[in-house]
Order: C-alpha cells, then structure tokens, then sequence
C-alpha cells in the first residue's frame, strides 16, 4: 500500500487515481473536523470540498516535507478560519450542533443494554453531550483547534504545532487551557 506521500506525488505527475485514493482516505476525518470546528454538518461537506480542492491546486507546488495528514491539516484549519472569520464579519453566530444531527448525514441508533436502561441516565448522557458540544463551539478558536485536533482527530502535539504553526508547549498549554474552560463551562451548567 502507497503512503499518502507517495500519492500525493503520482498525483502531482498526474496520477487522478492517486488523488481519488487520497480523496477516500481522508474524506471522513477533514469533513469531522471541519464539522467540530464549524459546529455544521453541511458547512463541514461543503468546506472538505474546498479543503481537497486547494489540495489539488497545491500538488505542483506539494513537497513532502511533512507527513501529508499534517500538511493536509493545515490547510483544513486554514478553510475552516477563513469560514469562521467570513460568517462573524456577516453577524452570524456559529451554529452548535443540535440534537439528532450527525455528520455525514448518518443519524446515530443508540440500542440501550443492560446498563443503559435507565432512562434518567440515559437524558443526562445527551443533555452531557449537547452540552459539551455546545462549550466546545463557544471556546476561542486557537484552544478549540488544538483540542480537536489531539483530542478528536488524533495528532500528537508535534503534528499539531506543525498545524497551527507554534511550539509544542504552546500546543500543551492551549489544549490544557481548552480542557480547564470546557470543565468550567460544564461544571457551570450543571451547578447553575
């Protein structure tokens, strides 16, 4: 099996197979971040579609530097900050995600067992999770890229500083301080 990498040059050379590869396997993880840094699920199809656009435009100028994922990264955030920026500029609030929805228009089933039967349980898991959905998208977007991408998408904090373009201990401290807020949040919510 070819690395990204490898891909992202026959691309460059031509290869459209190489790019569709690419296309099938990342689709999924740029269209959950975007989703979780937009809080949109049809913000989030629409700017993978961008996000792999400015990928094949970059491929003359694409060298392997960097572990693709990261360069691919990079450009994500990039789209999801310009989409960030252009709907405060025109007044519009960030949608959270409301209950229900998912990404990739797939609508989760939750089948209860044994241990979930317990309808009372059961409400404060989802009022928890709307709840931390809804911390999430009111952190500031430096802490909330950095959060999602170690803690939702799996980078290591150098593949992240490579992404965000700062230190590994600036990563650490935004991902702490993105912790510490969303835990005073929710610890608010439940309290109040």
């Amino acid at each position: 099996m070819r690395t990204d990498e490898e891909l992202m040059l026959l691309f460059r050379e031509g290869s459209r197979e190489a790019f569709e590869e690419l296309f099938a396997r990342h689709h999924r993880a740029v269209v959950r971040f975007a989703w979780r840094m937009t809080g949109d699920p049809a913000t989030a199809e629409e700017a993978a579609q961008e996000i792999f656009l400015r990928i094949a435009r970059a491929a003359p100028s694409y060298r392997p530097t960097a572990k693709f994922t990261t360069w691919m990264y990079t450009i994500a955030r990039r789209s999801t900050l310009n989409y960030l920026r252009d709907t405060e500029e025109e007044g519009e609030k960030v949608p959270i995600l409301q209950e229900g929805e998912a990404e990739d228009g797939v609508y989760p089933v939750h089948l209860p067992g044994p241990e979930d039967r317990n309808p009372e349980r059961m409400v404060w898991e989802a009022q928890l999770a709307d709840r931390f959905r809804a911390a999430l998208g009111e952190l500031p977007e430096a802490y909330r890229a950095a959060f999602v991408l170690n803690r939702g998408d799996g980078l290591s904090y150098d593949e992240v500083a490579q992404v965000l373009g700062i230190t590994v201990q600036a990563v650490k401290t935004r991902i702490f301080r993105a912790r510490e807020m969303l835990l005073s949040r929710l610890s608010k919510d439940v309290s109040g």
